[in-house]
């Protein structure tokens, strides 16, 4: 049973949720999804699930999986390039928190390139744009990434992790 919650976005839960997918890319006018996914999630056939889904509908995307546990700088900076070239208006994040917050940060660098230097955002960020429209699966339950503003970013340089 697939049960539909709207709280600050719109929440699909049970077996099939991912089904909605395309249904609200499709009535939101989007053309092009960047998923934004990990290794493992790749490896094992989890992404597999959705990008299926969008291969059965034409639907074009671009898989972005550059994404370690406790993302980095570069992991962001390396992922935005990537939107940008992909053509994408729209992210599908599948995974656990690391990917989450590395969809989060793409997609509001995206919108808001005057914070492209990464370290910029830590904190509450006064940007002017919200991020790109986010599809979230999430694949593990406790991190509670998929339904918060927030994202963890880990800064190799300095070696410490900032909140966003």
């Amino acid at each position: 049973m697939v049960s539909r919650i709207v709280l600050n976005t719109i929440s699909y839960h049970g077996h099939g949720a991912i089904e909605n997918i395309l249904p609200e890319l499709n009535a939101r006018g989007y053309k092009k999804a960047f998923v934004c996914s990990d290794p493992d999630l790749i490896k094992f056939g989890v992404t597999g699930k959705v990008t299926a889904l969008l291969d059965a509908a034409a639907f074009p995307y671009e898989v972005y999986s550059n994404i370690k546990a406790n993302p980095t700088i570069e992991n962001v900076q390396t992922g935005v390039a990537a939107f940008n070239n992909s053509g994408a208006d729209c992210i599908i994040a599948i995974g656990g928190g690391s990917a989450m917050d590395t969809a989060k940060a793409i997609g509001i660098i995206a919108n808001n390139p005057e914070f492209a230097d990464v370290r910029s955002l830590e904190g509450v960020a006064p940007t002017k744009k919200h991020a790109v429209f986010t599809i979230a699966v999430p694949t593990t339950a406790g991190t509670a990434a998929e339904v918060t503003i927030n994202y963890v970013i880990t800064d190799v340089e300095k070696k410490r992790k900032f909140v966003c």
